[in-house]
């Protein structure tokens, strides 16, 4: 959803609607769950007269399903509340609810996220066409390489070599990058996943300024 200015983080539940329609309440598990971010002046808040529970309960008749965020926006002197919503077929929505009336002002998909979905959609099926080993054949080559589970798999274009790229999460429980070149079915590339290495590092050392 767009950005806008003075924005204020506020908790959030995360809410759902509930088999035959009734409306519950997922509690946050992490601190990754989404907040509720106010983005209007402070003196406009006295317009709102539709609470967050009420307008969170028509947004979720209009489009069941489950909120990911919601704000408060001034869109053209009118304060809405915008939620982004994950529908119950899996596609992301808008829907903006009027902070004075309850009314529905407007319900759209979400462009930005479709459209990163479809271009890379685009993109692999443009490198598929590259390819002269199959993503199977290329999975037995990888865990050949390393033995474990493959979490993910995708095309990519390194520098003119079309490559498999695995992420794999292997036997001793470390996350590991696998590349295979898609034409040869060579082995390009095995590395530790950046992210999982940091965290090992960070993790190792809190322990030595705890053992400190």
């Amino acid at each position: 959803m767009k950005n806008k200015k003075n924005k204020v983080l506020i908790p959030i539940l995360a809410t759902t609607i509930l088999v035959g329609g009734g409306l519950g309440i997922a509690y946050a598990t992490n601190p990754q769950d989404k907040p509720i971010s106010v983005a209007i002046e402070e003196n406009q808040t006295k317009q709102v007269k539709l609470t967050e529970k009420g307008a969170t309960k028509i947004a979720l008749e209009k489009v069941p399903g489950t909120i990911k965020e919601v704000e408060l926006e001034d869109e053209d002197g009118t304060i809405v509340y915008e939620f982004e919503i994950l529908s119950t077929d899996g596609t992301q929505k808008d829907v903006k609810v009027d902070a004075q009336t309850g009314k529905v002002i407007k319900l759209e998909a979400d462009n930005e996220e479709n459209e990163e979905e479809k271009d890379e959609e685009e993109n692999q099926a443009k490198l598929a066409k590259q390819t002269k080993i199959t993503e199977e054949e290329a999975t037995k080559t990888a865990l050949k390489e390393l033995p474990g589970t493959v979490k993910e798999v995708e095309l990519e274009n390194e520098d003119g070599t079309i490559v498999y790229e695995f992420e794999i999460l292997s036997t001793d429980g470390t996350q590991n990058e696998v590349k295979v070149d898609a034409q040869t079915g060579k082995i390009v590339r095995v590395e530790a996943d950046d992210e999982d290495h940091s965290e090992k590092e960070n993790n190792t050392q809190n322990q030595v300024e705890k053992v400190k």
